[in-house]
């Protein structure tokens, strides 16, 4: 645990619960001890930091900005302490990866098992978010890297790496397309299908699909939830388009079948590996990135064939 003041600590527990005395109970600290700590800063600031009601305290705009810089300073502090431990030869730290639903397989927890192994000190924290968010995460440092599949092009963001992922149609075991290297979508029109539906990044894709082929395809079910296709096309209620990483843990099981769409005018998706070029990594994400962009040159998806 590093080193942070005794008033900050209160601080920013009572901005968190808005409560003296739940601040105590978390804290194991007499109430009265740390209002005495707050009523302190408050006077020497000459500027209350909570707007003091009987249901609670609420944090005043002056209370807001110390609250900002106070979450900053332990942020960057920890940086500094990751660090020092480098200076050590400890390789400690802590590392924070934004990825996307889609990422969250079983090739990416082996991507960072085989990272823990070299780097054994060094823990991570794995947050999904949508592409949006991940992009907002690493601009505000609340991220040091994130996973995003067809990120938009930004000055504010940098792929470090990356991997073209193919669409294909999933079919469960035996299918009769099953073992195809190749296929097009208008050769599959015959089966019933599972439609992926917005807000998916297949939506788009699929839908220019289904345009392309004038509407003409057996619609069986729609569904907006990945996991809820893959169930589908388990129980042979259809076959479906998916993207490679949402399936390659059923393939790899034997569950499934991936036979890779071959539409000229089809574009596969990009798992992309970013961060913010305006931030500093601290060594351990350092460390960790490089690790992960070997590994990403290694993804093998299945590949596309005209």
């Amino acid at each position: 645990m590093f080193a942070f003041s005794k008033f900050l600590l209160y601080f920013t527990e009572v901005a968190r619960l808005g409560s003296f005395r739940k601040a105590s109970e978390t804290l194991h600290v007499a109430a009265s001890s740390i209002d005495r700590q707050i009523l302190r800063v408050e006077k020497e600031l000459a500027m209350p930091l909570f707007e003091r009601h009987p249901t609670g305290l609420r944090l005043t705009a002056a209370g807001e900005l110390l609250l900002h810089a106070a979450k900053n300073w332990k942020k960057d502090f920890s940086r500094v302490r990751e660090q020092l431990d480098d200076l050590r030869g400890l390789r400690r730290g802590h590392v924070r990866i934004a990825t996307i639903d889609a990422i969250n397989r079983h090739f990416f927890s082996s991507m960072l098992k085989k990272v823990h192994q070299d780097y054994p000190n060094i823990s991570f924290t794995l947050t999904t978010m949508n592409n949006i968010d991940i992009q907002q995460a690493l601009i505000s440092g609340d991220a040091d890297f994130g996973i995003m599949l067809n990120p938009q092009s930004s000055k504010e963001l940098m792929v470090q790496a990356f991997a073209e992922i193919n669409l294909g149609i999933v079919v469960p075991k035996g299918h009769p397309l099953e073992g195809r290297s190749g296929v097009r979508f208008n050769q599959c029109l015959e089966y019933p299908f599972i439609i992926p539906s917005a807000p998916l990044m297949l939506y788009g894709p699929v839908e220019a699909l289904l345009n392309n082929n004038g509407g003409m395809v057996k619609e069986v079910a729609v569904s907006n939830n990945i996991h809820m296709i893959r169930s589908l096309i388990k129980e042979k209620i259809g076959i479906g388009i998916l993207c490679w990483l949402d399936i390659m843990d059923e393939v790899d099981r034997e569950e499934l079948a991936f036979i890779p769409l071959t539409d000229p005018q089809l574009k596969s998706f990009t798992l992309s590996l970013c961060l913010a070029p305006s931030r500093q990594l601290s060594l351990a994400a350092s460390m960790m990135l490089k690790q992960l962009e070997v590994l990403f040159s290694q993804i093998d998806a299945p590949g596309r064939e005209e």
